[in-house]
């Protein structure tokens, strides 16, 4: 029986005129990252990045309940860290088979409300606390961009920004954090058209650069859900590894069999079960917080909005 049917049996081109976000860099706003300037010999256009680096604000993620509060903190650490191991282990090839783009890590769910964001973004701080690799968090999920939000990004230039004019270097686009080796690639303005450009050519081209930013670069998507957008498929497509977030006692089998079956054959699927309310072994974890805490015996003992089991990579 496999990890994840274990895991399932706990449920029930740039033209002439420039880019239409891209001002001159005398009107640009301190919150836009690039100026377009233009070689008057050469007639080509170059971009440029102004200084900026977001703020991570904990509390304001604490509030949204998107990390854990700072008397659990430790706690949801030590399971990340369980979870990002065998991930981190893929991508490099460290003591582990080496996966194609295993650095492009796709976090989904197969429907919306069931915790992508929080896994998304706990990941990501979690794998910058490494010290051989760099983080960068992208937000894909650009119907509902909340971690650009939550990261003070959402009026910046980003990823459907490049999409619409790969001309724009996406490295001037990536904006870093106060937080050592981690980096955001907001949602970019938004745009009728968002769902074609997601699932474009250009993506693909996208994914290709940002496998090989640097060495021992790692790149966190934040996904739309599985079931509900066409544009996850193709991001799935494209990523080397692929975290799927079910939320326990909510998502149904079905649910989950179907992100799967919609998935390439043969991809490497990391199953996180989320807000877990079943008893756990002594050297297993349960967290959450505004539906039930679970400690490491499986006691309910606080009220939680999330919840993690590392079980499902033991």
């Amino acid at each position: 029986m496999s990890k994840i049917q274990k895991a399932l049996g706990k449920l029930h081109g740039m033209r002439t005129s420039p880019p239409p976000d891209v001002r001159d860099e005398s009107v640009i706003e301190d919150s836009v990252i690039i100026a377009k300037l233009v070689d008057r010999g050469t007639k080509k256009a170059t971009y440029d990045v102004k200084d900026i680096c977001l703020h991570v604000d904990r509390e304001s993620l604490r509030d949204a309940g998107l990390i854990a509060p700072e008397y659990h903190e430790h706690l949801l650490a030590n399971q990340y860290r369980d979870i990002k191991r065998p991930i981190i282990a893929h991508a490099f090839g460290k003591r582990a088979t080496k996966i194609e783009d295993g650095n492009l890590i796709m976090v989904s769910s197969a429907l919306a409300g069931e915790g992508k964001t929080f896994s998304s973004i706990n990941l990501a701080l979690s794998m910058a606390h490494e010290r051989d690799h760099s983080v960068l968090l992208v937000d894909a999920d650009v119907a509902k961009p909340h971690t650009s939000e939550m990261f003070g990004a959402s009026d910046e230039l980003g990823l459907l920004d490049v999409l619409e004019n790969p001309d724009i270097p996406i490295q001037s686009l990536i904006l870093p954090t106060d937080v050592d080796n981690l980096s955001i690639l907001p949602a970019g303005r938004p745009r009728p058209h968002a769902t074609e450009l997601l699932a474009s050519v250009a993506m693909e081209d996208v994914c290709a650069t940002l496998a090989r930013l640097s060495e021992g670069h790692i790149t966190i998507f934040d996904s739309p859900p599985l079931l509900q957008t066409s544009e996850a498929k193709v991001l799935a497509s494209l990523a080397g590894q692929i975290i799927l977030v079910v939320r326990a006692e909510q998502t149904s089998h079905d649910a989950v069999l179907a992100a799967l079956a919609a998935l390439d054959e043969g991809k490497a699927v990391n199953l996180v079960l989320n807000q877990v309310r079943a008893r756990f072994s002594e050297y297993q974890y349960g967290y959450g917080y505004g539906h039930g805490y679970s400690n490491g015996h499986g006691d309910k003992i606080d009220e939680g909005k999330h919840q993690v089991s590392t079980d499902l990579f033991s």
